[in-house]
């Protein structure tokens, strides 16, 4: 008897034994509704069931989601239970998508996912069923609720009426494969709306409007995939990118909602990388975080640093992206915020970066210094660049240690300038106040569930104190500039805005994206004498809707450009005198 023959009757005998039990063991059946239940967690928990099903998906490799799903072929007619199930199995048996299946297993919780485990029985019937028809899910969710009665069921993910589905984040793409679409662009909720009860509502809506968008696996990917959501500058899946419908099996993972693609995953209109606007005969100003930029000792030793660069390559790889971006920016007075706090001599973070720039472009830049060696205590401090073609200094740089900017919030550094085209004076004051990490655990500076998180009230003594200092040494057209750590509608923000100063942003613009919601950290505030003379205002997009692995710290993906220099995109004006 030849090989063939054998494994056409080990075949045969096999799709016999499957139709026989899925044609005599219906009265022992559980069905999926029941094992769901009506709660968040299956009643059955712990217990052997056989249950059947329509196969609905199958990713049994190990490298996929070792398992399968199977949906109910005699719904309950009960919205409150689900009707899919996922099984737990890395089986090789010979079926497919649409073939019925009988299995039997325990019934268990896995990330908030109801699953069968420990199979012990697997049945497939011959033939092949129709799927069943995907059900219409719209973001946002109605509730968590309508999330847990559709778990594990096939549908068809769409945005609501007047938005787009819209990538809103990835960070978790290149370690987990996902990726969060959502109605249109999710924002910080401070970013829009006011603090408080208005917040509060804005996070609960943000978490029923986002999915994750999964590679139909569980192990890290090789390589980056969804490739065909990239664009084509240099290959990255960018925030933003709108969708068309997503079609698959909608899950959930430890409190959020998603989905196992089951056809291509398509984009509607890819997102592509900004350029700067024309800068024409206009004097440009812009606000750019670097990211901690450290050089070690200046002299390619030192590393790793204290919060930058691990090696001197992966330096020189950050210091040519910052670079880049400088160069492609073409302001002739940049404000920096993140730069060592090592001072100005010649091996110095902020010097080695003024004299790669000038080697890269025709401007000479030349520092802003103060009289101090450095700027206060912190490690990192903030920096003052100009274009002296362009723009003459009026004596030295001014700062202040005292107050809010002794500690937490860096000293503030400003210089008073002269535009040669006009012969105009104007200051420009670069900040960067406390961040919202580290929260104590009580007191004003603790997280008051406000959506300010924790520090705000030093980031609004800060914001105090810089309008005071800037008005008791009277500063001619004050521009303060910088990373605020506080978003549009919050305290500090709005403090300045109602002292005398101008935001030039709108609420819809953003500067940083964080759990996949954009907002402003980033801003620049004018004096509101110089309102008529702002001609263009851009958050450039370079770095917050990129993936973090295009940074200089990831050799695979590492390209010599501008996008993901840095973790906040810079913001300039265009002003005329």
């Amino acid at each position: 008897m030849n090989k063939l023959f054998i494994a056409m009757a080990v075949l045969l005998n096999t799709t016999a034994a499957y139709a026989q039990d899925c044609g005599e063991k219906q009265a022992d059946i559980t069905p999926i509704s029941t094992i769901q239940g009506e709660e968040w967690q299956s009643p059955l928990v712990g217990q052997n069931v056989t249950t059947s099903g329509t196969v609905t998906g199958k990713w049994t490799a190990n490298d996929q989601l070792a398992g399968f799903f199977i949906q109910s072929t005699e719904p309950d007619n009960n919205p409150r239970t689900s009707e899919g199930l996922f099984v737990s199995s890395t089986t090789q048996q010979p079926f497919s998508e649409g073939d019925f299946v009988v299995v039997t297993g325990q019934v268990t919780e896995a990330n908030e996912q109801t699953r069968l485990v420990d199979v012990t029985s697997l049945s497939a019937c011959p033939q092949a069923r129709p799927l069943p028809a995907p059900v219409e899910v719209k973001l946002p969710f109605k509730s968590n609720e309508q999330r847990e009665q559709l778990e594990n069921m096939l549908v068809t993910l769409v945005a609501e009426s007047g938005q787009e589905l819209t990538i809103s984040g990835h960070y978790q793409l290149p370690r987990h494969g996902y990726f969060d679409v959502s109605s249109g662009r999710l924002f910080t909720p401070s970013q829009i709306v006011e603090p408080g009860a208005d917040a509060r509502e804005q996070m609960r809506i943000n978490q029923l409007n986002r999915v994750q968008v999964d590679d139909n696996s569980d192990v890290e990917p090789n390589t980056l995939p969804f490739e065909q959501l990239t664009s084509s500058a240099q290959n990255s899946m960018r925030s933003g990118t709108t969708m068309m419908p997503i079609v698959g099996i909608l899950t959930e993972f430890r409190g959020r909602a998603r989905i196992q693609p089951t056809e291509a995953v398509v984009a509607k209109h890819i997102s592509e990388p900004e350029t700067p606007k024309a800068k024409d005969e206009y004097l440009r100003i812009s606000s750019f975080n670097v990211l901690n930029l450290f050089n070690g000792d200046g002299d390619k030793n030192g590393f790793p640093t204290e919060r930058g660069a691990k090696s001197f390559d992966a330096y020189q790889r950050q210091q040519a992206k910052i670079v880049s971006a400088l160069v492609d920016i073409d302001a002739d007075v940049f404000g920096l915020m993140e730069v060592e706090n090592d001072g100005y001599g010649s091996d110095s973070a902020i010097v080695q970066l003024v004299n790669q720039l000038n080697e890269a472009q025709d401007s000479p830049y030349v520092i802003a210094e103060p009289r101090a060696q450095r700027l206060g205590d912190d490690q990192i401090a903030v920096g003052l660049i100009y274009n002296r073609n362009r723009v003459k200094p009026i004596g030295h740089a001014h700062t202040i240690t005292q107050g809010p900017f002794r500690s937490g919030s860096r000293p503030p550094l400003a210089q008073v300038l002269e535009d040669k085209q006009s012969g105009q004076q104007f200051t420009v004051i670069v900040n960067h106040f406390k961040s919202k990490g580290g929260c104590p655990d009580n007191g004003p500076n603790a997280n008051q569930n406000d959506g300010q998180y924790c520090w705000n009230q030093q980031r609004l003594d800060s914001a105090a104190a810089l309008i005071e200092w800037v008005k008791q040494n009277a500063f001619p057209a004050p521009v303060l500039l910088g990373d605020f750590n506080a978003y549009y509608k919050e305290d500090p923000v709005q403090y300045i805005a109602n002292h005398g100063f101008s935001n030039v942003s709108r609420a819809d613009e953003y500067s940083y994206v964080f759990d996949s919601q954009a907002g402003a950290l980033d801003h620049v505030f004018i004096d509101q004498g110089l309102t008529d003379s702002v001609k263009n205002v851009q958050h450039i997009h370079y770095n917050s809707d990129e993936p973090t692995v295009f940074s200089y710290q990831d050799t695979e993906y590492f390209k010599v450009g501008p996008y993901r220099s840095s973790d906040h995109d810079p913001v300039f004006i265009d002003v005329e005198f």
